[in-house]
């Protein structure tokens, strides 16, 4: 999850910790027999750096994680407000730029909780969404900062149709 947060959504490996771990990576820190190497497919990755230089350079704006969180409460509300005139037990769960839509009458709390909603409609629900022009894969739906007006407008038609099939 980290290597595509730095990415901006692009593969790429990352990994972190504390100095005392880290240092073994870098051999003028550990040493001949201090230092372990580090490969991967996706290490050095020009394009997944590249992207995410720019995400970074984006972030670091004002207002752009406010703007993020205004983003994905809004996806939210056209997600209920699709939902709530079904009568189907839902919950949204998350934060606004990363929620999920649990199709439960219970407080979800952990996984379990999540594992025992009715993921028969869950499927349906996102088939739906597909259908309709709206790729969400299982799990959660990711806003973004590139959300504008017309993909809005995209979500809350998918939303509502999407609703409507679920039965």
């Amino acid at each position: 999850t980290l290597g595509k947060i730095i990415g901006g959504g692009f593969p790429l490996a990352a990994i972190a910790g504390r100095a005392r771990i880290m240092k073994h990576f870098d051999k003028s820190l550990a040493g001949p027999d201090g230092w372990l190497m580090q490969v991967g497919t996706l290490s050095g990755n020009p394009i997944a750096a590249a992207a995410g230089l720019k995400t970074l350079e984006i972030l670091r704006r004002p207002g752009q994680y406010e703007r993020l969180e205004d983003l994905g409460k809004t996806v939210m509300g056209l997600a209920r407000d699709a939902l709530d005139p079904t009568g189907i037990p839902y919950r949204l769960v998350g934060a606004p730029s990363l929620f999920e839509v649990v199709f439960t009458d219970r407080a979800v709390r952990n996984y379990r909780d999540v594992q025992a909603a009715d993921g028969a409609r869950t499927a349906s629900w996102n088939a739906a969404l597909r259908d309709h022009g709206l790729f969400k894969p299982p799990g959660k739906a990711y806003c973004c900062l590139a959300l504008d007006d017309d993909d809005l407008e995209v979500t809350k038609n998918a939303f509502e149709a999407a609703a409507s099939q679920l039965g």
